[in-house]
């Protein structure tokens, strides 16, 4: 890509959480002020083996373990997990995607990864997210269950569906776009999976000029995919501005009610030296 990476040196050499530095303690305060009803809305997808996730992981592993189901006296249960820390609803950390051998910030990727994980912008610089969040309902707007495969959001769209739902998009908010497209899941998994909308390149710009801390979106990678130039939304707005992109959150339940603004609360597991994490998108309004 020939744009220059926008916010690489913005919050010094050493800066590992990226546009998480737009998020201040009077943002975190603002967003509270949105908590109204008192009305929580978990955004994850169930995890479990068999969900959607992206196409080629390994699909998600669960076996529960348990001891004296019958009596007499104590007995107990416990799950064991294999999962793709991506392979469900999930956080890129900054170190996740990186092209020509550099990750955000310029650090390099053969010093910074290996198969230990991240020295550099994993996923414990993130900590927790709280921050006013806006869901941009474009499958609702243009009256369908989902878009089609081949939409590409482009910021104009989002200004149109942003003005129809009477939001305005600011420094250090997360916008979720919901494109309908986890119900074609259970219709077709192949289609699902041979090609997705979502925003454009533009779009990732679009935010970056606004500040925007993190990108979200109910499919499987934030962005439309495939694209002739490969994941370019990853590669402009998590490498080259440091933002945090957010995938396969379930959205539904907020177009359902038109929820449009609220809270936005998220914590990825504390995963030393990791690339991403499982989490669970809270929505409070």
């Amino acid at each position: 890509m020939s744009a220059a990476p926008r916010n690489w040196g913005k919050w010094g050499t050493d800066d590992q959480r990226g546009t998480l530095n737009y998020i201040t303690p009077e943002k975190i305060r603002q967003s509270a002020a949105l908590v109204k009803t008192g009305r929580v809305y978990p955004l994850a997808i169930p995890l479990k083996a068999g969900g959607p996730l992206w196409p080629g992981r390994h699909e998600n592993w669960h076996v529960a373990t348990h001891r004296n189901l019958c009596g007499p006296g104590a007995g107990g249960a416990e799950d064991i997990l294999m999962i793709h820390t991506h392979g469900s609803t999930h956080v890129d950390a900054l170190c996740h995607v990186f092209t020509d051998g550099t990750l955000y910030n310029g650090y390099n990727a053969s010093d910074a990864i290996d198969s230990r994980g991240a020295k550099r912008n994993a996923i414990t610089n993130i900590g927790a997210i709280v921050t006013r969040g806006v869901m941009l309902d474009v499958a609702g707007h243009r009256g369908v269950e989902h878009l089609e495969a081949d939409h590409i959001i482009t910021p104009d769209e989002i200004e149109t569906v942003a003005a129809a739902q009477g939001v305005a998009i600011g420094s250090g908010d997360a916008v979720l776009f919901r494109t309908g497209w986890l119900k074609v899941w259970n219709e077709d998994k192949q289609r699902y999976n041979a090609r997705q909308p979502g925003p454009s390149l533009d779009a990732a710009r679009w935010a970056g000029e606004r500040e925007v801390a993190v990108l979200a979106a109910d499919n499987s990678a934030v962005e439309a995919f495939p694209m002739a130039d490969g994941l370019v939304v990853h590669y402009e707005f998590l490498r080259n501005q440091g933002g945090y992109l957010m995938e396969l959150l379930d959205l539904d339940a907020l177009a359902r009610d038109k929820v449009y603004e609220f809270q936005f609360v998220v914590a990825p597991l504390n995963i030393t030296m990791g690339l991403g994490s499982p989490i669970t998108p809270l929505a409070l309004c």
